[in-house]
């Protein structure tokens, strides 16, 4: 019934006809009886092209030796005592010819033979018919032909242990119950692929991988661990083994396409590697561009794709993570023997191989025909240990130590020695072996690099190895590689401009690729973006802190501070200069009827005027700034107090005179002094109150676009607006009083240059008042305010003071009595003008 089944199925899945359904090679068996017995599928014949039918091509040499290295570990183990002793393993081995229909043949005859005879499956026996229990098979050389192998074997439910394939499908336990291996899985080989990678900090990377379950999972462990540790594939290409030209073509056009990643990751079997090389070589532009490929243990024999015509200069600097392997003791001389043999005794897959050899190399004698033997495949000989010894455990706990096994064996099936292999563990040739519950060894592999030496001649350089169970997996000579380049610094395959300081790395329109883009003048590089530093801060020379910026006062340096000092300088000589002139002519008629001590008040204000620039135009303090806020305000008041005074006082006398011949009230010096000091008195409640509720303080002024300046001056708060407002009053009172006194004569007091002195200060003061709220910097603010100031008192000082000292130089001989309105001067005038003149005699009499 089984057989029945496995021929449909071969014929619907595989295209294969019922007649002739199997090549006649893969009904050869090499067996050997004994009590037990070891099944093996190796592949002896492949087919020489994609069109030919399996078994068509010559001999493998690699296939006859895997052979003979199953019949030498089998005669090794017979021949001790201390493992076994009174057992004997026979053997029963097959010819898959690298085929998955050929495989699944050869594993349902072999699996078959563990419960009975299949009459119907009929096998020509090389070495006398095979006896005994099937307990195991070994094989086969790849993981496509294995799958079926491990399938076929699981529904007979017999152990098969593989030391060649590696594709991680194989560890489905589901699917693979019965399914082991004495070499690494592919999910392993990956690993040491990406540490490779890793290593030497590629991060951009192409990868080619073969449509086989080899390739399929092996490049699915890679694009796996890439990811996780931020590793991009910048293409992934699956080939077919046999892929059309221009499928090759299109595939090997990627190289140049993607030309930053410099290294490509090939995960294939030698014809997959001999097709995309040769491809390669015919593209000089692709050729050319020193490309580091990073090889699997698919084609990690290089030698071989010689015989395909592949240029190995192509490989220079090629990267291998291959399996260790290990000479076997004493195998050469044992394959030699079976070579040799002739007649009955001979193997006829070995003379095919010896025919195969005389016909290659031209001799007529095999024992003189050039064969290297390599007997280095120790995981063949470690799965025949482990069967031996899983089957030494099995019987010790079942016979009690007993030399009298037979009838445990007989009763043995090859699913009772499943759970000692899961738990087994030995010594192997490479390392200590022990099993987990998928069936896997750990992973350890050579790490090595292809030198191309010329004229065909190279050398597989050591590097060092990659070990699963070491603390540092990855241990090579770095120095020890050649590069694809011929320099000795490994090449660079990153898609990732290095941006200097400043700069943040943006993502390109080439998958995984990125460029530098400026951050803004104001910002620092935090984790990869770009972050604003805070107003009052700027980025450090490497743009990774915000700093403080100091912020810039007015400099004294400035020409326009310069010539504010030099104003402020020269009003102060020409108000200590009058302040001198009001003391020294204190009892001159003009002094005196100007008010002298009013307009001592006035020069104090005008002194604190030219004095008002100081304090603005230092460092900005606390300090400073409230006692620029004091200033500003005490000199508008000083100034305009004892001038309202002024004029009110000059207003009412002519008012007055005109109505009757008496004086008004509060005319006289000492009244007038205590509502001059009333008012400031008052100014000096709301500027105090004004500073304590909101001062004065200093503040910075920022520039936009930012930069790396900021400026610091006194910014003026609400109590300064209280103080401003009420010297507004002083000064519109002052404007109204001069108004209503402009028909005073010209000739009496100073009226007229308080009425320009007042006016100007408006207009000083509405043009100053914009321009210092607009102005963009600190010293367009400060230079304002100050020549504001510095021109009201400056004109204060011409019209009102100075013009006055000036007459009194000129005539020095001026009496109190002389100062009468001649009737030359008040000729024409009403008498209530005399007698207003006459009243303001009154009160500038000398005492």
């Amino acid at each position: 019934m089984i057989l029945s089944l496995l021929l449909i199925f071969l014929s619907t899945t595989f295209g294969l006809s019922m007649s002739g359904i199997i090549p006649e090679a893969a009904h050869i068996s090499l067996n050997s009886p004994g009590d037990v017995i070891l099944g093996a599928s190796f592949s002896f014949h492949t087919y020489s092209s994609p069109n030919l039918p399996a078994c068509s091509g010559n001999v493998l040499t690699y296939g006859s030796e895997c052979a003979a290295l199953v019949l030498y570990t089998i005669d090794s183990i017979n021949n001790r005592t201390d493992l076994l002793p009174n057992v004997t393993i026979g053997y029963d081995i097959r010819d898959n010819c690298y085929s998955e229909a050929v495989s699944l043949w050869s594993a349902f005859g072999l699996a078959s033979t563990s419960e009975k005879p299949q009459e119907d499956i009929q096998f020509t026996n090389i070495l006398g018919t095979a006896h005994g229990k099937l307990i195991g098979i070994i094989g086969t050389q790849s993981s496509s032909t294995s799958i079926p192998t491990a399938q076929a074997a699981s529904l007979y439910r017999v152990p098969v242990i593989s030391p060649f394939a590696t594709s991680n499908e194989l560890s489905n336990k589901r699917r693979f119950p019965y399914f082991l291996r004495t070499v690494p899985p592919d999910s392993l080989q990956a690993s040491a692929i990406v540490d490779i990678l890793q290593h030497f900090g590629w991060k951009y990377i192409g990868l080619y991988f073969q449509l086989s379950a080899y390739g399929i999972h092996g490049a699915q462990g890679v694009l796996d661990l890439t990811e996780e540790r931020d590793i991009c594939v910048a293409f992934s290409v699956a080939l077919r083994t046999e892929a059309q030209t221009g499928e090759l073509e299109e595939a090997v056009a990627k190289l140049a396409i993607f030309r930053k990643a410099r290294v490509v990751v090939i995960f294939g079997d030698t014809g997959i590697a001999n097709r995309i090389f040769r491809t390669i070589a015919s593209k000089e532009d692709i050729a050319s561009l020193n490309i580091t490929f990073i090889g699997s243990d698919g084609w990690a024999t290089p030698g071989s794709l010689l015989e395909y015509g592949v240029d190995l200069a192509l490989m220079h600097g090629t990267i291998f993570v291959n399996l260790v392997y290990k000479v076997v003791p004493g195998f050469h001389d044992y394959y030699r023997f079976l070579l040799q043999r002739s007649g009955k005794a001979s193997i006829p897959w070995f003379e095919d191989l010896k025919r195969h050899i005389i016909n290659k190399y031209d001799c007529s004698d095999f024992n003189q025909c050039p064969m290297k033997i390599y007997g280095n495949a120790p995981f063949i000989v470690d799965a025949v240990y482990a069967f031996a010894y899983a089957l030494q455990n099995f019987l010790t706990d079942r016979c009690n130590n007993s030399d009298d096994c037979n009838a445990t064996l007989q009763a043995l099936y090859g699913h009772d020695l499943l759970p000692y292999l899961h738990g087994l563990k030995f010594e192997g040739l490479v390392s200590n072996y022990s099993f987990d519950s998928d069936g896997n060894p750990s992973g350890k592999y050579g790490v090595f690099n292809f030198q191309f030496k010329g004229n065909n001649d190279y050398e597989m350089a050591e590097l060092g190895t990659w070990d699963a169970l070491a603390h540092n997996r990855l241990n090579i000579n770095t120095s020890a590689i050649q590069w694809a380049d011929g320099t000795l610094d490994p090449p660079v395959s990153v898609c990732r401009d290095i941006c200097s300081s400043g700069y943040i790395e943006v993502p390109l329109e080439q998958k995984c690729c990125f460029g530098c883009q400026r951050c803004p003048d104001e910002a620092i590089v935090s984790d990869k973006k770009c972050k604003s530093c805070s107003v009052d801060e700027w980025p450090d020379e490497n743009f990774e802190v915000c700093q403080p910026i100091v912020p810039t006062p007015p400099s004294w340096s400035e020409p326009t501070v310069i010539a504010v000092l030099i104003l402020s300088g020269f009003g102060l000589f020409l108000s200590l200069l009058a302040a001198f002139g009001i003391y020294y002519y204190r009892g001159h008629v003009l002094i005196k009827a100007a008010s002298r001590e009013l307009s001592s008040i006035n020069i104090l204000g005008l002194t604190l005027a030219f004095l008002a620039p100081f304090p603005l135009l230092v460092p900005p303090t606390a300090v400073s700034c409230r006692a620029s806020e004091i200033i500003i305000t005490l000199c508008f008041t000083l100034t305009y107090a004892p001038t309202l005074l002024k004029v009110n006082r000059i207003y009412r006398i002519f008012d007055a005179g005109r109505k009757s011949n008496k004086c008004p009230r509060y005319i006289g010096p000492k009244v007038q002094l205590i509502f001059a000091l009333g008012i400031v008195a008052s100014m000096v409640v709301v500027a105090v109150a004004g500073a304590l509720a909101n001062p004065t303080l200093p503040a910075k002024l920022y520039f936009y676009p930012r930069r790396n300046y900021i400026e610091v001056f006194c910014q003026f708060g609400n109590g300064f607006l209280a103080s401003l407002v009420s010297n507004l009053f002083l000064v519109l009172a002052c404007c109204y009083y001069a108004f209503k006194a402009r028909k005073v004569p010209s000739n009496y007091n100073e009226s007229r240059f308080i009425a320009i002195s007042v006016y100007s200060t408006l207009v000083f003061g509405m043009a100053a008042v914009p321009v210092y709220i607009t102005a963009t910097t600190v010293l367009q603010k400060v230079a304002t305010l100050c020549v504001a100031i510095l021109l009201n008192a400056f004109l204060a000082l011409f019209c009102v003071y100075l013009p006055k000292l000036y007459a009194i130089q000129l005539d020095r001989e001026v009496e109190v009595s002389e100062w009468r309105v001649s009737n030359t001067g008040l000729s024409g005038q009403t008498t209530s003008t005399a007698a207003s003149a006459s009243c303001g005699r009154a009160k500038v009499q000398p005492e």
